[in-house]
């Protein structure tokens, strides 16, 4: 066997279901980075604040009068 042989083996995965498990891990890890990213930005960021704190528009409400009641 030559080095580079050795090498381009070692690179390939040998099993399937490690491959996936693999790509499956890196899934995993960006989606939780992505959602922790989420949460802690308000807090770190006072811009990320002001972006969070929607004001509603004066769309359709769910009750056709506020002080209606069932």
């Amino acid at each position: 066997m030559t080095l580079a042989s050795i090498v381009a083996s070692s690179l390939v995965p040998f099993d399937l279901t490690i491959a996936i498990a693999g790509v499956a891990s890196v899934a995993l890890t960006i989606f939780v980075a992505f959602i922790a990213f989420l949460a802690l930005a308000p807090v770190v960021s006072d811009t990320w604040t002001e972006r969070l704190h929607a004001v509603p528009a004066g769309g359709a409400a769910l009750e056709a009068e506020a002080n209606e009641a069932d």
